[in-house]
This record gives structure tokens, sequence and C-alpha cells, in this order.
């Protein structure tokens, strides 16, 4: 054995000798066998000990937990409005949508029959008080229905019957998904009696009638006042739009241009009640069925006001049912389907002769309102 092997057990000997030992009480009662390795059992079961003694109830004061609520209202409070925004969002694409799908019938029924559907079939208020042969007040909708997957209710409808009569009367209650906007939440229904009088006489019984969001463009009005529309020469050629009683228009008609020319719109049949009417006054209203009757009624419009703009109440309804604007349940404006297919979101603040010019379709203007 070396001499340094040796002197370094001395050492290390010195050292563990002038170390003072600390006194360790000894809980024999933790050894399960006194014979077994104690140290090794002890150390194990300490820990065992320890965490039994320690208190294990440690939970939120009042205050923290107040403080966390106000941090979650405030949390949800900055995220509901763009949730609302985006939900919003969603709804104007559909709105929109639906307005193209009514433009592509629209032009699917012009490649058939070489023209659009006529503002209402055969209208005439004078005539005898008895149902006649194409004498419906059927609407460009009604007409349009095989080209939106509606060829069901297109079929059962009698066209040789007014669409107010009882055989034609279950299938005007008929909603049609893409004939609303998903925004609108108001009135989806109104009852009427329909204006074409039956063989004794008399109206027909009232019965319901579903409403539409979308509207056809017949031109636009020079006044507030009512607008007489018994036939296609009730507005003057350059106020004209696409549609009118009996009309024949085709695309070739449309000399300002397709692109510049309103053909459909989109309408918030509440807007009347916000005037001081309802909703479904004294039948003017627009069921999606009917086209135009009387001064205006019906799921086609004239153009005067501006867009959600609410006329002051008159003493006359059918003044008020002439001029109300094309509206929308969207924030800022209104969907516009040109004659081309297209569609514009045209401002509540669109210049408005730039508006009304829009509506006609041989008015010789040059007008851009996009």
């Amino acid at each position: 054995m070396s001499r340094g092997f040796i002197c370094g057990i001395r050492g290390n000997l010195v050292r563990l000798l002038t170390v003072t030992p600390t006194p360790m009480k000894i809980n024999t009662s933790l050894y399960v066998n006194a014979q077994s390795d104690p140290p090794a059992l002890k150390v194990v079961d300490m820990k065992l000990v320890i965490r039994s003694s320690t208190k294990s109830g440690q939970g939120f004061t009042l205050i923290e937990l107040l403080v966390v609520i106000a941090i979650i209202a405030i949390l949800v409070a900055l995220l509901l409005p763009a949730v609302q925004q985006a939900r919003e969002a969603a709804r104007r694409t559909q709105c929109r949508n639906n307005l193209k799908q009514l433009g592509l019938a629209l032009h699917n029924y012009h490649d058939t029959v070489s023209k659009f559907p006529p503002g209402s079939i055969s209208y005439t208020f004078t005539g005898p008080p008895v149902d006649e042969p194409r004498r419906n007040f059927m609407s460009p909708l009604t007409m349009i229905l095989p080209y939106i997957d509606q060829a069901s209710i297109y079929n059962n409808l009698n066209f040789n019957l007014s669409y107010a009569d009882p055989a034609n009367a279950p299938y005007a209650a008929h909603i049609i998904t893409g004939f609303f906007c998903p925004s609108y939440g108001d009135e989806r229904f109104c009852n009427e009696f329909g204006y074409q009088a039956n063989a004794s006489g008399t109206n027909y019984s009232s019965t319901r009638k579903a409403l539409t969001c979308y509207l056809g463009v017949s031109g636009y009005a020079t006044s507030g006042g009512a607008v007489g529309l018994s036939s296609p020469n009730s507005l003057a050629e350059s106020r004209r739009g696409v549609f009118s009683p009996n009309s024949s228009i085709s695309i070739r008609d449309i000399k300002d241009g397709t692109s510049n020319t309103f053909i459909y719109g989109e309408y918030r049949p509440s807007i009347f009640r916000d005037m001081g009417w309802t909703t479904c006054y004294n039948e003017r209203f627009s069921p999606w069925i009917r086209g135009l009757t009387l001064s205006g009624c019906g799921s086609v419009k004239t153009a005067y006001y501006g867009p959600n703009q609410i006329p002051p109440k008159s003493d006359s309804q059918n003044n008020d049912i002439t001029i109300v604007p094309f509206s929308s349940q969207h924030p800022g404006g209104v969907h516009m389907l040109f004659a081309d297919g297209h569609v514009s979101f045209i401002s509540d603040f669109v210049d408005i002769q730039s508006w009304r010019q829009s509506a006609s379709i041989n008015g010789n203007e040059t007008v851009s309102i996009e």
C-alpha cells in the first residue's frame, strides 16, 4: 500500500472526527421492521408524515373570484359585437346571393321566351267583376318559379284564375326561403282578399299570403303622390322600368345599358309600419305571388325616395305605398340587382337623381351609381 493512499485515509478520518454530530431523535414507531433497513424506510415515511400534516384546502378568495368574473364579462363584452358583425356579414352575403339567384332565374326565363316576365299579367281594375282567362295579376317572381327549383308550386297554380282565387290560395301562402333576406325578422305573412272580384261580383275571402323581400323595378316617380300603373304607358317612356302591367321587355329594350339599370331590389316589408301604417294595412303590401295592382301594390315598386329613407305619412295609404322606398335590415344601404345580373350594395347616401335614373331603361342618362 503506497504512502499517498495511507495519508489520504488518515486525512479523511481526521475530518470526520472533528465534525460535531447532530443529535437525531428517532421515532421507533415509524419502523415496520427494526431488523430491516430503517434509514430508507424512515425517509419514505417522513414524506408521508409531512404531507399529511400540511393543509390541503387552498381556494379563491371572494375578491379573486370577483376579479375573474369581471375579466370574463369584459372579454364577452368585447367579443359579442364582433360575433354579431360576423353573423350580419354572413346574412348580408346570403341576401346578396338570393338576388344573384333571382338574376340568374330572370335571365334563364329571358333565354326561354326572349323577354323578361311582365310586372302583372293582364292588369285592369275596371273590367267586369268575373274571372277572366289570363287576367290573374301574377308577379314576375311567380313566372320564374321553375327556374329557382319551385316548379311544383308553379305547376299547381291555375293561371286561368286570379292569384287570389281559392284554387291558388294554398300556394300563395307558401314561404319561399330565397324570397326573404336572412336579416329580416318581422312579418312574413299578411291576410288579403285580392282585388280581382269573383264570379258573384264580390271580393274573394281573405286568405294568407306569403311576402317577399325582393321587388321588381317598374321605373321612377317624379313626385311623392300616387303613381297610377294601370297600363305599360302609365309612366313616361323615359321613366319606365323593366316591369309594368303586361310588359314585354327584352334586353335589347334596355337602352341605358343592362349594367346601369336596376331590375330588382331589396325591400323590407315592415317599413310601411315605420311610416305610421301597419305592415299589412288594407291590402297595401307585397306578397310574392301578386304583381302590380291598384296604385303600385304588389311585388313591383317604383323608385322615388332614396334607399331606407322613411317617407312622411300622408293622408292616403295609396300615395304612400306607391313610393315606399327600397329598403333593408342591413346598416348603410340596400342590395340592388342590375339587368346584367350583377348585384351591388347601394349606399343610403347615394345621389338621389342617379338613384332614380338607374331605375329607368330608356332615359338616355349616363349614370354610374356604383
